[in-house]
């Protein structure tokens, strides 16, 4: 999803804030693929969705990683690209960019979330390809820039391994889900369903186990 407007929240003290509660304190990106497997066709009804209003990948991504453990950074404590939070204040939905915007979702993760690691880069790859993911593991996030200009236009997260193995023995997990279009255990690059897989740059993020 690409550039929204984001919704102003206020936390001062007598406003009450409700959203689906933090499934653990720290990241597994087990529970997170989970969650994915668990959501990527059936919508989890507990949460708003952008699918006819621009986009829901990265919605569905924000929404995985909370139930994976990452914790909500809410204003006025934390702002910009720095926020990262879906919560419901009077019955209204209000949520930072970085939540639904996958471009203000990968300066999130890279620059405000510790221990975020860039694992593989990778450009044109294309339909039918076998390509590394840097041995990413259930829970990653994979971020696709489809005209190669700067501007992230889509994400997905890593959730399964279609057998193979790495190079060193390990699971080869390359399988994504994603939102808009609904994705399930497909292959990692996306190449088989991008007519402009020949200009697309993918990102992959690792998120260690424990970040919160």
């Amino acid at each position: 999803m690409r550039k929204v407007i984001a919704v102003v929240v206020f936390c001062a003290a007598g406003i009450p804030l409700s959203h689906p509660a933090l499934a653990s304190s720290g990241y597994s990106g087990t529970a997170a693929a989970s969650y994915a497997d668990t959501y990527w066709s059936n919508y989890n009804p507990a949460w708003p969705s952008f699918a006819n209003s621009g986009g829901d990948c990265t919605n569905f991504v924000s929404q995985a990683l909370y139930a994976g453990g990452i914790a909500m950074r809410t204003s006025p404590t934390y702002s910009g690209n720095a926020a990262w939070y879906m919560i419901k204040v009077h019955n209204r939905w209000s949520y930072s960019n970085p939540w639904v915007n996958a471009q203000d979702d990968s300066v999130f993760l890279e620059q405000h979330l510790t221990g975020i690691k860039v694992v593989a880069t990778i450009y044109g790859a294309a339909p039918g390809q076998t390509v590394s993911d840097g041995d990413a593991q259930p829970g990653d996030v994979v971020l696709y820039d489809w005209n190669n200009d700067g501007t992230f236009d889509h994400e997905a997260i890593v959730t399964a391994s279609d057998g193979t193995k790495n190079a060193d023995g390990t699971t080869n997990y390359d399988l994504v889900d994603a939102h808009t279009n609904n994705r399930y255990h497909a292959y990692w690059t996306l190449a088989q369903y991008n007519t402009s897989w020949q200009t697309t740059r993918i990102v992959v993020l690792h998120i260690p186990a424990g970040t919160s």
